[in-house]
């Protein structure tokens, strides 16, 4: 009797879902995006929704009328992050964010927010909540995938704090260690060029690999010449007090989480050092190295130190990483 489906699609089905690593892909991803779901709900602050609506008042922008999940972030990066997504080419509101050439280093999630909500400012809040929780959802698969590939270190994909951090705040994270996990398993260049766009400090993680990092290097410069000229700012501009001495800062700013991402830091520096290894060395250095601006807010050096995980679920430090894949 005919079923009206295509022939053979029971049986694609079958093989589709008999593959173990599809299985513990969706497994992985499933629990990633309940995790990220629940810390989303958990930081709904009703203060969310009046920095919006303050950025709004200030900027003219229009976020529309959403509810409260999709406004967490209002009071830290979040916001900065949708108001570059409603101008991400300087004509408007996007000219009043403080360190505009700093902040517009990670464009990349917010130019992908404006192309996916069609340039409609009420669309944007939506369109990054989805932004982040489909890279969560991907990156939580690709955990339990390449689980055969990597062993039980895979894990550390999906157990990235920075990733749940990361989500909660509307910040670029999820997307970045997303683009930094398929740069170095060696998925193309292409994974570096727009990690160059998005996140490229997880781009210390390419050390080792010239080609990758040359081009997420060659990008994130041509990120800051480009928000020099939209801008008429300084090509050095920083905010400040982004790094300093080694441990300094954890120690003037003492806290818990602090201590744990200052541990991670200096486990990877220590670990490379002994398998001289560069992307382990410098990624550990740079979290180690982190300065009072980041470590006075924990939850900013989680989101740091964001690359560590991602070294220690696909990359075994040598001193001779693996080929390159363009």
């Amino acid at each position: 009797m005919a079923t009206g489906r295509p022939p053979g699609s029971s049986a694609t089905r079958a093989r589709f879902f008999s593959d173990q690593r599809i299985r513990d892909g969706l497994f992985a991803s499933v629990i990633a995006v309940v995790a990220a779901l629940t810390i989303k709900v958990v930081s709904v602050s009703p203060l969310d929704s009046f920095h919006y609506s303050d950025l709004g008042d200030i900027t003219g922008i229009d976020f529309g009328d959403w509810p409260d999940l999709f406004y967490t972030g209002g009071r830290g990066d979040g916001a900065v992050f949708a108001a570059l997504a409603v101008d991400p080419f300087g004509d408007g509101p996007s000219q009043l964010i403080l360190s505009a050439v700093y902040r517009y280093g990670r464009i990349g999630m917010s130019l992908l927010a404006f192309a996916l909500s069609f340039g409609q400012e009420t669309l944007v809040l939506p369109v990054l909540f989805a932004i982040g929780l489909s890279a969560v959802a991907t990156v939580g698969f690709l955990s339990g995938f390449w689980r055969q590939r990597f062993g039980l270190r895979s894990w550390a994909l999906v157990l990235n704090p920075a990733l749940y951090v990361g989500f909660g705040g509307n910040t670029a994270e999820p997307l970045g260690i997303l683009l930094l996990a398929l740069a170095l398993v060696g998925s193309g260049y292409w994974a570096a060029v727009a990690l160059g766009l998005t996140r490229p400090t997880f781009g210390t993680a390419l050390f080792g690999r010239g080609r990758s990092l040359s081009l997420l290097v060659v990008t994130a410069t041509t990120v800051r010449l480009a928000a020099v000229w939209i801008f008429n700012g300084s090509i050095l501009e920083n905010p400040g007090g982004n790094l300093t001495l080694p441990a300094i800062a954890y120690f003037n700013r003492p806290s818990v989480l602090g201590f744990l991402v200052l541990a991670s830091g200096a486990s990877t520096l220590v670990f490379g050092a002994v398998r001289r290894d560069s992307a382990w060395m410098v990624s550990g250095l740079l979290v180690v190295a982190l300065g009072e601006a980041v470590t006075a807010n924990p939850a900013n050096a989680v989101r740091a130190a964001g690359m560590l995980p991602v070294l220690w679920a696909v990359q075994q430090p040598s001193s001779s990483p693996p080929a390159e894949k363009s």
